[in-house]
């Protein structure tokens, strides 16, 4: 007679809490009638409930309990045999996804109900977090095409002029400190590029650089842009809230440009943040501390409007502690060609085109006022280099009004090189295109120059505003004067 065999125990009876609770997702079981059977480690964190107080119990009671906002499914997926998903808050107003899935026995009536839950909390932080972190990869990209697009920042920077030079020695000064710097200048004269200098060149450089245009955000979202804010502080919020351009730039240096045109409301709160160095969210009680160097720039004249209360003084006087003014193109000839041949590079290089200026194209571009400062030297260059196809720019190739410009400056050169001209002038030299002959060429030109200037203060009224005018700094006028004998 042979002996009945027995079968081996099951290895895995004895482990079965211990391979529930190695599951990082939160499992509970319960039988058909909605008794729990099992829950594991994960299910115990998340809904705060130990397991001795969830076995044996009835999800109906465990919902009377507040362990469920909303109805259990496991009667549902009893009664349809079909698998279900729910959103739960639990009693702590952690967010649940419960999934829910029936076991049947041989017979195949449902036997059990398994549910699994995520915290919907973890992951909305988790998505918070990888998005902020986007933003920031994106804020050094954008960095880094700036730089690669302004060819290395402050040690390449276009300064022949003096005043220029000058300009970027207080640079350097002002970025190895971490004092709150103010940009003055005209539009298109590259107040973004200095703010940008200052941050490379500052110990932050490692940290973001984060530009706020304070002029296109709208007066009642600003605030929230700025200092971010709590959950449902206002309607249509992100019900978690968000950070603001201040925590963004954590570390960094924020740019807040066009700060003239930043509400006087919130330039008191600026003010606040910093002399404080602390923030408080919109729709919040608690300050924040914040580590955040500030660059301001405007094209406006803050001193001005701080006399007439269009801007805040006190706001005013807490900027001006670092200014640096930079002086429109046509104050700095000088740097006119340089900046204009590095364009060249830079869009030839881009567009994949050899292109240079003829010389008659570069007299026309160093004599024109540039209105527009650099960026309009900028994109006129681009747009040359994009349409000429021949390889050279030439002087017809410049905008009419450029070239009416130039010859108008011309004409009037040659009329000022007759002294005898002019109303009522007779005799040799009376037309302006006949000048004295018989007198020395050094001789005419320093008349000449001497009259010019003479001149162009006379029209201008003072030395200052004609050297504006001219493209020359004051010290050349003074200079060529006296040289000319003309003190």
């Amino acid at each position: 007679m042979r002996k009945k065999v027995q079968s081996p125990p099951d290895p895995v009876a004895g482990h079965l809490d211990a391979i529930l609770d190695s599951i990082e997702d939160g499992v509970f079981i319960a039988d058909r009638d909605g008794y729990a059977l099992k829950a594991n480690a994960a299910y115990e964190q998340l809904t705060g409930m130990s397991k001795a107080e969830l076995i044996g119990k009835n999800v109906e009671e465990l919902k009377r309990e507040g362990l469920f906002n909303i109805a259990p499914i496991t009667p549902e997926i009893v009664a349809t045999g079909r698998p279900a998903s729910s959103i739960q808050v639990t009693r702590d107003n952690r967010s649940m996804t419960i999934d829910g899935k029936p076991i049947r026995d041989p017979d195949g009536r449902v036997s059990l109900v398994v549910l699994y839950a995520r915290d919907i909390t973890l992951m909305a932080r988790m998505r918070e977090r990888i998005s902020r972190q986007q933003e920031l990869i994106e804020t050094y990209q954008h960095q880094m095409d700036f730089f690669i697009r302004e060819g290395g920042g402050i040690t390449s920077f276009i300064a022949e002029n003096s005043a220029m030079k000058r300009l970027m020695d207080l640079l350097r000064r002002v970025a190895a400190t971490d004092a709150v710097a103010l940009v003055l200048g005209e539009t298109g004269v590259g107040k973004e590029l200095f703010a940008r200098m200052i941050h490379e060149a500052s110990p932050r450089r490692e940290k973001p650089f984060v530009k706020v245009d304070c002029a296109s955000i709208p007066e009642n979202l600003i605030e929230a842009e700025l200092f971010g804010y709590a959950p449902g502080a206002f309607t249509g919020a992100h019900p978690k809230g968000r950070v603001g351009f201040f925590e963004m730039a954590d570390g960094g240096t924020i740019f807040l440009d066009e700060i003239g045109d930043m509400p006087l409301v919130l330039q008191s709160k600026l003010l606040r943040v910093l002399q404080d160095r602390e923030l408080t969210p919109v729709g919040s009680s608690k300050s924040r501390k914040t580590n955040v160097r500030v660059i301001a720039a405007t094209n406006r004249n803050l001193e001005a409007e701080a006399r007439v209360g269009t801007f805040r003084s006190d706001l005013f006087f807490r900027l001006r502690v670092a200014v640096l003014e930079i002086p429109p193109l046509r104050d700095r000839p000088d740097d006119i060609l340089p900046l204009a041949r590095m364009f060249l590079q830079r869009f030839g290089s881009r567009y994949r085109k050899r292109t240079s200026l003829t010389l008659e194209a570069e007299r026309i571009l160093a004599h024109y006022n540039w209105p527009g400062n650099v960026r309009e030297l900028e994109n006129l260059i681009e747009g040359l280099v994009i349409t000429c196809d021949c390889g050279r720019i030439e002087a017809d190739n410049l905008p009419t009004a450029m070239r009416v410009t130039e010859c108008r400056l011309g004409a009037d050169a040659v009329a000022a090189l007759s002294p005898a001209s002019g109303p009522g002038a007779t005799g040799p030299g009376a037309s302006p295109l006949e000048p004295d002959w018989e007198r020395p060429y050094k001789e005419v030109v320093a008349g000449f120059e001497r009259d010019y200037l003479e001149g162009a203060i006379t029209h201008f009224g003072s030395v200052g505003e004609a050297a504006k005018r001219l493209g020359l700094d004051r010290t050349t006028i003074f200079r060529k004067l006296k040289r000319a004998g003309g003190e």
